[in-house]
């Protein structure tokens, strides 16, 4: 059965020298090819030029703030844009903050976070949200950029007033493989609390591998452990989460 993954990174998974391609065109329906640097767009359209099922995001993240000044992260945030607008991205992501890895200083990371939800408005783009350790400044720049159109908080960490805030904005929540570890009930619990119709679900790959594969490579090939443990929470057979999460996505992308 060949599933959505709304999340996941091509180019890392090369640079660690998996067979994408064939995983790909095997195991993926279709989903979102993540960026994460100024850059990367350029690559990453070309390597995925013949895959109609996947839609790019193109986005600068919290870690582009490590050791950058203000006039460097603006210059990139400038030729970002130019590459989004180029290369035709669909989405800007993943981006948002991360205090977990303290990338930078906390201004620069919103610096680069709060010029690019700007942007969701002005270029009438949906946004794809990292959140890491960063709840309440997270929430903060939702409920004071939106944007118009919303987007997907990728990864949810379980927390309710940045769910909250989210689905009031027009998101969309999005579960990744750390589901299905033991120790995360807190994040089975949350993803009961959110509307069927704003569910998704990713791999996040190469990270993130869900169990029984924890501790391993990821990829799009594993992303039926995450839906088999969301089936059982919400009660409902593989195919009927499967057709859940593609309808979700299908108007996500809408």
């Amino acid at each position: 059965m060949k599933l959505v993954d709304s999340h996941f990174h091509t180019q890392s998974m090369l640079d660690k020298g998996m067979d994408v391609f064939s995983i790909l065109n095997e195991y993926l329906d279709c989903g979102i090819d993540i960026g994460c640097e100024y850059d990367d767009l350029v690559e990453r359209s070309a390597l995925l030029k013949d895959f109609s099922n996947i839609k790019l995001a193109g986005a600068m993240g919290p870690w582009c703030a490590q050791d950058k000044d203000v006039p460097t992260i603006e210059k990139e945030l400038s030729l970002l844009k130019e590459n989004i607008i180029k290369y035709k991205a669909s989405f800007i992501g993943e981006i948002g903050l991360d205090y977990y890895w303290n990338y930078g200083t906390v201004e620069n990371q919103k610096l680069i976070f709060h010029t690019q939800m700007s942007w969701a408005n002005e270029m009438g783009l949906k946004v794809l949200i990292h959140d890491r350790d960063a709840d309440e400044d997270v929430k903060d720049a939702i409920m004071s950029y939106g944007p118009t159109l919303g987007g997907i908080i990728h990864c949810c960490d379980g927390n309710q007033a940045v769910i909250k805030a989210a689905l009031d904005h027009g998101y969309y929540i999005s579960f990744a493989g750390n589901l299905t570890y033991k120790s995360n009930a807190h994040l089975r619990e949350a993803l009961l609390s959110v509307p069927k119709d704003r569910l998704l679900l990713e791999t996040d790959s190469p990270y993130l591998t869900p169990v029984p594969f924890r501790g391993k490579l990821n990829s799009p090939a594993l992303i039926c452990h995450t839906y088999q443990c969301a089936s059982e929470l919400l009660g409902l057979s593989l195919e009927e989460t499967a057709n859940l999460i593609l309808e979700n996505f299908k108007t996500f992308c809408s």
